[in-house]
Formats: C-alpha cells, sequence, structure tokens
C-alpha cells in the first residue's frame, strides 16, 4: 500500500517531532554531566547488549544493574542501590519486623558467634534454643565461615520455612530444626540490674523504638529504678528520628546531633528533654554504630552520664531512602554528621570514658565485665 504524498509528509512530521523530543531529552542530560562521551559510552553498551547479546535480558534487569553500578562506583559502603533481598532487609530494619526464629547473635573478639537473647514466646524459644549457645553451624554449613551479617540472613527466610541449627552447649552438641514465623522484633528490653539500678537494653533504632523504650522506663521506674544503664552493644542503629526520640526522654534540653548537606542546609535535632534525668551509664563496643554513636555521643558530650566498654565502630555518616518503582529504593549518603558538641566520629569512633574490655559473655548477667563496670561505676558515684 502506497501513501499519498500528504500523508507522507505528515508521516515525517511526526517523525522529526518526536526525534527532537528525543534530541532535546538527550541534550538536557548532556548539559548535567561533565563527561557526555562516558554517557555516550553508557547508551552504546545498552543498545549493543540490548540489540546483539544472546540470551534473553530484560530493560528492568539492564537499568537496574546501570543504577547499581553508578552508587558502587561511589565506594561508599552505606550508599546502596537495593533490590530484592536487600530491599526486604531494609524494610526489616525500620518496621522490625522480620520472618525469623526471634533471637539476638553476637560474635567475640575471636569471631565465635553465639545466641545472646531469645525473644520470649518465640520459635527459637519453643524449639529450646538457650542464650549462650555457640552457633556451630547453620543449615550444615559451618558458622566459622560466616559474619555475623551472613549467619542472621541465613537464619532469617520466609515464614512457615524451616532453619536447621547446631549449635555447642556445655560439653555437647545439640542440633534443632526451627520453623521460621513471622517475628514482631522488639528492639528494646530490660530488668534491674542491681538494687536502684535499671538497666535497658537497645538492639537497633527503629520507628517504634521511642515508645518501647517509654514504656521499659516506666516500668524500671515503678520498680524503684534512680539510675539506669541503656546498653548499646551490638546496636548496628537505624533511624535518626528515633535515637532523637530516645533522647529527649534522658536527657536535658539542648542538641543531640546536627549534619549538613550538599547543598548548604543545615540539619540540627534538639530535644526539650526532661527536667528530672537520672545519672547514666551507656555501654558501647566495636559494634555499636550510627544511631548508637549519636546517642553514646550526646550523653558524653554533654556530661549526662558515663560511657563504658570499647571504641565504637565509627560511622558518622547520614544516609537518605529514595524509594523507587519495583519494590527498589536507593540509600544514599548525603552528609557526615556531628555530635552533640561538633564532633566528627566517622572512621574514628566514640572512645568510652571509661574502657573495658569484654572477657566475660556477652548481656550474661553473671560474667558480663563491662556490665559489672557500669554497675559498680554507678554504685561509687564515680562519674570523673
Amino acid at each position: 500500500m502506497k501513501l499519498s504524498i500528504k500523508k507522507k509528509m505528515l508521516l515525517l512530521w511526526v517523525t522529526s517531532v518526536a526525534a527532537g523530543s528525543v534530541s532535546l531529552s538527550g541534550l538536557s542530560l548532556l548539559t548535567a554531566t561533565d563527561d557526555p562521551a562516558a554517557l555516550f559510552r553508557l547508551i552504546q553498551t545498552y543498545r549493543s547488549i540490548h540489540q546483539e547479546y544472546f540470551r534473553s535480558v530484560s530493560d528492568t534487569e539492564l537499568l537496574s544493574g546501570a543504577a547499581g553500578g553508578m552508587v558502587a562506583a561511589l565506594g561508599d559502603p552505606y550508599s546502596q542501590f537495593l533490590s530484592g533481598d536487600s530491599y526486604d532487609s531494609l524494610m526489616e530494619q525500620t518496621n522490625g519486623e522480620y520472618g525469623g526464629i526471634g533471637v539476638v547473635i553476637g560474635a567475640d573478639h575471636d569471631g565465635y558467634i553465639y545466641v545472646l537473647s531469645v525473644f520470649p514466646g518465640s520459635a527459637a524459644e519453643s524449639a529450646g534454643l538457650l542464650p549462650g549457645d555457640e552457633i556451630l553451624a547453620i543449615n550444615g554449613t559451618s558458622a566459622s565461615t560466616m559474619d555475623i551479617t551472613d549467619a542472621a540472613g541465613r537464619i532469617r527466610g520466609k515464614s512457615g520455612t524451616s532453619v536447621e541449627i547446631t549449635v555447642f552447649r556445655g560439653e555437647e552438641e545439640k542440633t534443632f530444626q526451627v520453623e521460621r514465623s513471622n517475628v514482631s522484633l522488639p528492639t528494646v528490653s530490660s530488668t534491674m540490674a542491681a538494687d536502684g539500678i535499671g538497666y535497658i537494653h537497645i538492639y537497633s533504632f527503629a520507628s517504634h523504638t521511642p515508645d518501647e523504650f517509654r514504656s521499659q522506663y516506666e516500668a524500671l521506674a515503678d520498680k524503684g529504678m534512680k539510675e539506669l544503664i541503656i546498653d548499646l552493644r551490638m546496636n548496628p542503629g537505624g533511624l535518626i528520628d528515633a535515637v532523637v526520640a530516645v533522647a529527649d526522654q534522658i536527657l536535658t534540653a539542648g542538641p543531640v546531633v546536627s549534619y549538613q548537606e550538599k547543598n548548604g542546609n543545615r540539619q540540627e535535632f534538639s530535644v526539650s528533654g526532661t527536667d528530672h534525668p537520672i545519672p547514666l551509664a551507656v555501654l558501647i563496643d566495636r559494634n555499636s554504630a550510627s544511631a548508637s554513636e549519636i546517642l553514646a555521643g550526646a550523653v558524653q558530650d554533654r556530661g549526662a552520664g558515663l560511657v563504658i566498654g570499647e571504641r565504637s565502630f565509627g560511622k558518622g555518616t547520614v544516609q537518605v531512602i529514595h524509594p523507587l518503582e519495583n519494590d527498589e529504593a536507593l540509600k544514599l549518603s548525603v552528609a557526615q554528621y556531628l555530635t552533640a558538641a561538633g564532633r566528627h566520629i566517622d572512621k574514628i569512633g566514640i572512645q568510652p570514658d571509661l574502657a573495658v574490655m569484654q572477657t566475660g559473655l556477652l548481656f550474661d548477667p553473671a560474667s558480663d565485665t563491662v556490665l559489672h563496670a557500669a554497675i559498680e561505676a554507678l554504685q561509687t558515684e564515680d562519674y570523673s
């Protein structure tokens, strides 16, 4: 079928308009980059793969890979293009919910992985796992090949599936089959550590942590708490808003943390605080990071309590989350934060006021040397 001259001209006009739109979009991109040739290489690479690669690959996979590659080029371990399992993990951390068995695990200085606590009513408790169990293997794979992140990832999984965990307890090995379930992860637990001394353990700073902290604090106050130990060991951090809301409950009015963005905007977080703060001891270790360091730094900078333990991790950067389509997100570092007194602590960490090496079992009231040091310091009112 032949087109009339008039129709041909109309088709050419529409084609030229479409081509012009593409050219204008390309021009906009070119003016936004300081290396147009590199942008052309990216486009040419995409076209070549799309047209010639012999296996089927979707545009979604290619463009997600390109986005991930750009973020990886930053060389920043805290900036990530998140999809699949990494996206699900982020949602678990911020919402405090995941598919798992209800345990907190940690590692000692030699890298051995232990069950640190078992949540009441959890699948782990029903199966018979106990605090202090040394994890030897997960689903038949030796734990000696894993770090904490890897081990936690292997224990977690879809609700209704099972995980096999082999532990060393006393003088014997035990193997447990534990069925995973949807776990609402508590981020705060508490007890009385000694007469008049409360103990609050914060596992992470999620959206519901401030409410949990308030509830635990009030329960301890009803039991006669006059002084408080806040345990931030093994706490990887979390949300700035959450840690500031916790600080608001224990500090007097004043600054907590600040940071300056690339565009020059300065973000400052202060609290109205409490008029009746109680003596504090804050416990940190080399795995206390991010929001944990913000709280420990605020307590230390403002002379509100004694920081005890080991030098913290030293993660002093702020990340923002940009949700994308298809259950993907961009986590991007946007600034270095400053502690309440204006200190940079990235790759430096928080030095404790009282340095104590952990020689007993972490979180074990009978042998935890850092916990014992905190109780002694509060009892003797040694805040120097």
